[in-house]
C-alpha cells in the first residue's frame, strides 16, 4: 500500500510524463521564463548605488557586461567585505528561495539557545501539511501527519530540496507561526543593519502559494520576498560565520532522508558549482538557489578561491538556457584572471552599527507593509518544474 508522500510523488509523475514534452526543454536549467519585470523595476528603494573606483580594471568590467545576463550581481571578500564585482548590487530585488538562509540561521540559533534540539522530532501542523505539502507547485518533501520528524533531517531538507514545508515545520517549532516567524526574520535583519529588505513568508514561496491567514499584515497576494544582493551576501556572511556547519549541508552531495522509514527518500543536491558539477570547480562549499517567476534564476555561492574566501551572489537571470551556476562562474573566472583587484581601494556591503532599537524604529518607518504595495503577478513553479527539480536539479 502507497504512502501518502508516495501517492504525492506519484501524481507529479502523471503529471509530469503527460505535460512535460510540449511544456519544456531538456537544458539543465533551461527554463524559457519572460520576467516580470526588467531591472529598472524595483519594490523597494535602491540604496545609495555602489561606485567602483576610477582604478578598477576597465577590461573585467567590460567582460562582465559583455557576457553577465544577470540583472544583479555582487562578489564578495569575506575578509574584507570589499566588493569585488557589482552591477545593482544595492538593488532590492525578489530572492524567492535565498530566504531559506536567513531561516538556517535563525534555526541554528534556536540550536545553540537550546530551544531546539537535533536530534528532536517534531510533529507538523495540520495547516502546513494541508496548505504547502500538498501544493505540488512548491518544492517539498510531502510531510504528513501522525509521523514524527528529526530536527537534522528537515534542516537537510531545507537545503538539499528547498522543502518549503519543512522550513515552515522548523520555524513553527520555534515560532509558532508563519507570522511571527517571519517577523523574527526581519528584526534579524534589521539588527544586522538591513533595513531596505522585506520578509513575508519562511521559505521565499510568494503569497499567492500560501493561504491568506498566513500573510503579514498590510501584504497582498503578488508579495514576496526582497533583498539586494549586497545584503543576500551579507545574510550568508552571518550564517557561514557563526554557523560554519551549514556549509557541511550545503556540501553535501545525497542524503538519506528519514531512513528506515515509509518516508525514505535520497535528497540530492543540485548546486551544479561544486565539484562533479555541470559548473563544478574546486573550493566551492554552498549554498542556496531560489527561483519564482519575479526572481528568475538566482543562487549565492560560498568558497574559495586563490586562497581568498568569498561570497557570490547572482540574482534574475532569466530566458531559456540560462543558469545562474554560469553566472557565478563568470564572475569568478573574471577575478581569477584580475587577482590585484582585492588590493585596490573598493566599496564594501558593511551596514553602520547603531542601537537596534534605533535600526527597529527607522525600518518601521522606512519599509512600512502598506496594502499599496506595488503588486507582481506571479506564477510560480507548477508540478512539471518541481518534478524536474526533484529529478535532475532543473529549475534550482
Amino acid at each position: 500500500m502507497f504512502n501518502k508522500r508516495t501517492i504525492k510523488w506519484l501524481t507529479v509523475l502523471s503529471l509530469s510524463s503527460m505535460c512535460y514534452a510540449n511544456l519544456y526543454p531538456t537544458t539543465a536549467q533551461a527554463v524559457s521564463k519572460t520576467p516580470i519585470f526588467n531591472s529598472d523595476n524595483v519594490l523597494l528603494e535602491p540604496s545609495e548605488p555602489v561606485e567602483m573606483p576610477e582604478d578598477y580594471p576597465s577590461e573585467l568590467q567590460e567582460w562582465y557586461d559583455s557576457n553577465m545576463d544577470a540583472r544583479s550581481y555582487v562578489v564578495i571578500d569575506q575578509a574584507t567585505n570589499k566588493i569585488l564585482a557589482n552591477r545593482e548590487g544595492n538593488v532590492p530585488y525578489p530572492i524567492a528561495s535565498m530566504t531559506k538562509v536567513l531561516s538556517m540561521y535563525l534555526i541554528y540559533q534556536a540550536l545553540d539557545e537550546g530551544t531546539l534540539k537535533l536530534d528532536q522530532e517534531i510533529e507538523i501542523p495540520t495547516e502546513i501539511v494541508e496548505d504547502i505539502s500538498s501544493n505540488v507547485e512548491l518544492s517539498n518533501v510531502w510531510l504528513v501527519e501522525g509521523i514524527t520528524y528529526p530536527v537534522e533531517d528537515l534542516m537537510y531538507a531545507v537545503m538539499l530540496q528547498s522543502a518549503n514545508d519543512a522550513t515552515s515545520a522548523l520555524m513553527w517549532e520555534i515560532y509558532g507561526s508563519e507570522q511571527a516567524a517571519v517577523q523574527a526574520m526581519q528584526d534579524q535583519l534589521t539588527e544586522w543593519g538591513i533595513t531596505n529588505a522585506q520578509m513575508y513568508s519562511t521559505s521565499g514561496a510568494p503569497n499567492i502559494e500560501v493561504p491568506e491567514s498566513w500573510w503579514m499584515p498590510g501584504s497582498n497576494e503578488m508579495s514576496e520576498n526582497v533583498m539586494s544582493a549586497a545584503d543576500v551576501a551579507l545574510v550568508a556572511q552571518h550564517t557561514i560565520e557563526e554557523y560554519p556547519q551549514i556549509l557541511d549541508i550545503s556540501s553535501t552531495r545525497e542524503y538519506v532522508y528519514m531512513e528506515g522509514t515509509d518516508e525514505q527518500q535520497v535528497l540530492y543536491n543540485s548546486n551544479q558549482l561544486l565539484e562533479g558539477g555541470s559548473y563544478g570547480r574546486s573550493g566551492i562549499t554552498g549554498l542556496k538557489s531560489g527561483f519564482t517567476d519575479a526572481a528568475g534564476l538566482n543562487f549565492v555561492a560560498t568558497g574559495n578561491q586563490a586562497d581568498r574566501d568569498f561570497i557570490a551572489v547572482a540574482m534574475g537571470t532569466f530566458g531559456e538556457g540560462m543558469s545562474s551556476y554560469w553566472e557565478i562562474e563568470i564572475l569568478l573566472d573574471g577575478l581569477l584572471d584580475h587577482p590585484e583587484v582585492v588590493d585596490l581601494d573598493l566599496p564594501t556591503n558593511l551596514k553602520a552599527q547603531e542601537p537596534a532599537e534605533e535600526l527597529v524604529e527607522e525600518a518601521a518607518q522606512e519599509n512600512p507593509a502598506t496594502e499599496d504595495s506595488t503588486p507582481i503577478e506571479n506564477n510560480r513553479d507548477n508540478a512539471i518544474t518541481n518534478f524536474m527539480r526533484d529529478i535532475f536539479g532543473v529549475f534550482n
